[in-house]
């Protein structure tokens, strides 16, 4: 299949209309003639992903997050965008991204996080239009669960490397919003809902302030591992659709926390 039809059929599957206004989805990169024999998938493109997928004879990436979101005078090896770009190039690897619109789709990271943690009665938080299913999620646990078996669970629901929580160990949630990525600006909507916990990446300090003022329990974790919950759902969703193989590729490990105080007097 050539590369213009592809990107087509994918356009259909997850409209770029389901995107922010400020997002930059679909084909970015690749020569429209191409035949596409294989397609790999990862959460970013960057050189390692680029070229793991050259490994495995793939000559689309599909990612999640883009090589380029916002106008870009210049494309320089000295960045991570572009030097994604000139390999990609080089090896003649064509770069798709579905991102916030793949947020947004009615299968798509918020309704899979959602269904990964067990939740019934799942709507989102801030419903879409045009198809789209919308911003976050909120549902229903099966039984109350303690802020801190909460934690614990969703670290394995999720495959996660860490997870942090503000508020009482010992708090009772039963009704949990979330939002895969950045999603502090929705704790407001949480509350509004009627959530007893809200969970997303990168959540900031004054959005934790607000939270916490509001009486929701707060959780968060990393950006990337949150979102990559969804990619094993958006690979089999492409070879679905297209009819060519696809396999996700792992990328660089999550960097890393350490507590410098707990290294002190060691060697």
């Amino acid at each position: 299949m050539k590369l213009l039809e592809l990107a087509n059929r994918l356009d259909r599957l997850i409209p770029p209309e389901w995107a922010e206004g400020w997002d930059n989805p679909g084909l970015l990169s690749g020569n429209p003639e191409w035949e596409i024999g294989k397609i790999a998938v990862s959460l970013n493109p960057t050189p390692v992903s680029i070229r793991r997928a050259s490994e495995i004879g793939a000559n689309l990436l599909v990612t999640h997050h883009p090589a380029l979101i916002q106008p870009t005078p210049r494309v320089l090896p000295e960045t991570v965008s572009g030097a994604s770009l000139f390999d990609s190039i080089t090896l003649g690897i064509a770069l798709y991204a579905v991102h916030t619109n793949w947020d947004n789709a009615p299968r798509g990271v918020n309704r899979i996080l959602a269904e990964k943690a067990g939740l019934a009665e799942v709507v989102p938080l801030l419903p879409g239009q045009n198809g789209a299913w919308g911003a976050g999620a909120i549902g229903e646990l099966k039984e109350p669960i303690r802020l801190d078996a909460l934690s614990a669970f969703l670290r394995e629901a999720w495959g996660l490397s860490w997870i942090r929580a503000v508020g009482k160990p010992d708090s009772q949630v039963r009704r949990l919003a979330l939002c895969g990525g950045a999603g502090g600006a929705l704790v407001p909507e949480a509350f509004r809902k009627g959530a007893d916990a809200f969970v997303s990446a990168d959540l900031r300090y004054h959005e934790t302030l607000e939270g916490r003022f509001l009486g929701l329990s707060l959780l968060t974790c990393d950006h990337g591992e949150m979102e990559a919950a969804s990619l094993d759902d958006l690979c089999r969703l492409i070879m679905t659709e297209t009819g060519i193989p696809a396999i996700v590729i792992e990328e660089e490990e999550t960097p890393g926390f350490f507590d410098l105080a707990n290294r002190r007097g060691k060697a």
